[in-house]
């Protein structure tokens, strides 16, 4: 239950139906926008009304969560179940993944994409793009590209530079 005294959208008010709005709305405008940049694509969520860390947390989460259903159909056998922060010693601090409620409803409408098939909702194309954003595409592709597979490999754990652990644990 919200209360005012703080964000809506902290994580013990952010129900699964919000959290897949903003997926949704991420979605789109990364669709919407490719070029964007991290910058423009967390202030185009913000001037539809999100707060500044939950439109960071969209911006990080969302490519992120379509990239390791990828990932995982290419033979990665492991996925982290933290993420990487620092705190304000700056001192590594692991963030459960299954706290983190974009990324959840993220993961969530990918493996439903997966298994049902591309849909308005999610075409292939802005998956293709969406999932494209990620570091973890990114590192893959490398290897890919490469010659190598990704058969039995295992995920390492994301670090979250433009998010603190506190901001990531409120």
């Amino acid at each position: 239950m919200h209360d005012d005294s703080h964000s809506p959208d902290c994580s013990c008010c952010l129900d699964h139906a919000n959290a897949h709005q903003g997926v949704l709305d991420t979605l789109g405008l990364m669709a919407d926008h490719p070029e964007a940049s991290e910058d423009d694509i967390v202030q185009l969520l913000q001037a539809r009304g999100y707060s500044a860390i939950a439109a960071e947390k969209l911006n990080a989460f969302v490519p992120s969560a379509l990239a390791w259903i990828v990932l995982k159909r290419l033979g990665v056998k492991h996925l982290p179940n933290h993420f990487i922060a620092l705190d304000e010693k700056g001192e590594e601090v692991r963030v459960p993944v299954a706290g983190q409620h974009y990324f959840t409803a993220a993961l969530t409408l990918a493996y439903d994409t997966f298994e049902n098939g591309w849909s308005e909702v999610l075409p292939r194309k802005t998956y293709e793009l969406v999932a494209n954003r990620s570091a973890e595409m990114a590192a893959a592709n490398q290897l890919l590209f490469a010659g190598e597979s990704l058969q039995g490999t295992t995920l390492g754990a994301s670090r979250l530079l433009r998010l603190s652990a506190s901001e990531l644990l409120a």
